[in-house]
């Protein structure tokens, strides 16, 4: 088992260093000062660069060894050549993390390797751990650290999902559309080069991070892959983890070499491996996002049968297709229930439309639909382990409320998939927020229950 880092000041510093700092928010340096302002950081900053006195309204540096007092973090954003007198530095401050931003180092080849060498070995002189290099950083919205994307405009409200990528666009995307999705995050760090910290050295931080119930990953390659399918088949015995492979193909594979520094590895191997340590994989980004929202579910299915609401015929019917592709269960429900929904939607939905399961309503005016729906999947919820409801429900925030009463009550997951999607975002998002996963289309819905069945089914 790998060492344990302590990554508190790392995720919640109490002083930070930009090393490289400038005026302009368009260069390096500008724009992770300014991040770190516009995000509200908590802590105190400190820009660093020899030719300022001032940055951005704060008194400027000429080196981290001219700040006063502890610095537990430098954000550095200076040229590939400079950054081991820099990190040096840090060392000999007591820095106890530097997160490199600047490019150039083993993703370039063996020139830009021996560079990474040089840094990581003066770093190590002093016991400062360093994140990256080429990578964008981290994100934190209890400490408002946020070297990532500080224009988002993001909500800033924490959860329980923590991310690890190893690229900066895809990080940077995955914060930006799983916030408008209504996914909450617990911390999130770019990895870049893995130079020092590795994969492996967040996950066991997350997996202990009482904040985080969720672990996220993109990875194209892996520098102890033993020990990370031992620890991931550790932890996923508590929280789940959810996996995008970069570098699928041998051409990909080639290509994540030049990005990250990373030999991705054989797929067929990885994938095995990840099954076995009870990882869910995904495919592509929007995959990534579908199965952290499904997680985020405060309750696993206890078993594959599916209880399904629809009001739309063909929903009934491909969505019977699918659950059968997927291994879901669709029970037949008992007399005493049926009629029990018969009643309750006796004269404000076509009688003669089944009741067995999926249960069709027909069309319903939008102010019934949300009480119908409740009342069905209420008495539905009893025979089965999960109710999916394709609805034209109004998706605001009293409905929401009741849906997540019934899934504490029942301790059973709710999912929803709106009639009008492209008219829903808002209340998808309200959804999402509260636990109760969403999703635009039927598929996507019963694909990410059905990931929550297998899962479930590991951790039994």
């Amino acid at each position: 088992m790998i060492k344990i880092v302590q990554m508190d000041k790392l995720f919640s510093p109490s002083t930070v260093a930009v090393i490289g700092a400038s005026n302009d928010a368009g260069k390096g340096g500008g724009y992770l000062l300014n991040s770190l302002l516009l995000s509200g950081f908590k802590g105190v900053l400190y820009p660093v660069n020899p030719r300022q006195t001032e940055v951005m309204g704060l008194k400027c540096y000429s080196s981290v060894m001219d700040i006063p007092g502890e610095v537990d973090e430098a954000i550095i954003a200076v040229a590939a050549r400079l950054v081991p007198r820099v990190t040096a530095e840090c060392a000999r401050k007591g820095v106890k993390f530097a997160v490199i931003h600047s490019a150039g180092f083993a993703e370039l080849g063996a020139e830009g390797r021996a560079l990474e060498d040089e840094m990581l070995q003066s770093a190590r002189q002093g016991g400062t751990r360093i994140v990256g290099p080429n990578c964008m950083g981290l994100y934190n919205p209890r400490s408002r650290l946020n070297t990532i994307f500080g224009e988002a405009g993001l909500s800033n409200e924490p959860g329980q999902v923590a991310f690890i990528g190893q690229s900066g666009n895809l990080t940077e995307n995955f914060i930006c559309r799983g916030d408008e999705l209504g996914i909450r995050f617990s911390n999130v760090v770019s990895i870049g080069n893995q130079s020092d910290l590795l994969i492996e050295d967040f996950m066991e931080y997350f997996a202990r991070d009482p904040n985080t119930g969720i672990i996220a990953c993109y990875v194209e390659g892996l520098k102890r892959a033993r020990e990370f399918y031992e620890l991931a088949k550790e932890i996923s015995l508590r929280k789940p983890i959810i996996i995008w492979k970069g570098g699928r193909t041998e051409a990909g594979n080639r290509y994540a070499a030049t990005h990250t520094a990373s030999l991705a590895g054989n797929r067929d191997v990885f994938d095995a491996a990840l099954r076995q340590s009870g990882v869910i994989s995904a495919d592509n980004l929007e995959e990534l996002l579908d199965m952290v929202i499904g997680f985020c579910s405060p309750y696993l299915p206890a078993g594959n049968r599916l209880g399904l609401q629809v009001e739309a015929g063909s929903g009934a019917v491909y969505g019977t297709d699918l659950a059968g592709e997927l291994g879901l269960s669709l029970p037949l429900l008992s007399d005493g229930t049926q009629q029990e929904i018969a009643a309750a939607l006796e004269g404000e939905a076509i009688s003669s439309l089944t009741r067995k399961n999926p249960v069709d309503f027909g069309w319903l005016d939008f102010e019934p639909a949300a009480r119908l729906n409740l009342s069905c999947a209420r008495i539905m919820i009893k025979e089965v382990d999960a109710i999916v409801a394709l609805t034209y429900s109004s998706l605001n925030e009293d409905f929401a409320g009741k849906l997540t009463s019934l899934r504490d009550e029942t301790r059973k997951p709710v999912i929803v998939v709106p009639g009008l999607p492209s008219f829903s975002a808002e209340g998808m998002k309200l959804l999402v927020s509260n636990g109760i996963p969403s999703f635009t289309i039927l598929n996507r819905a019963l694909k990410v229950l059905a990931a929550m069945v297998r899962y479930s089914g590991y951790r039994q």
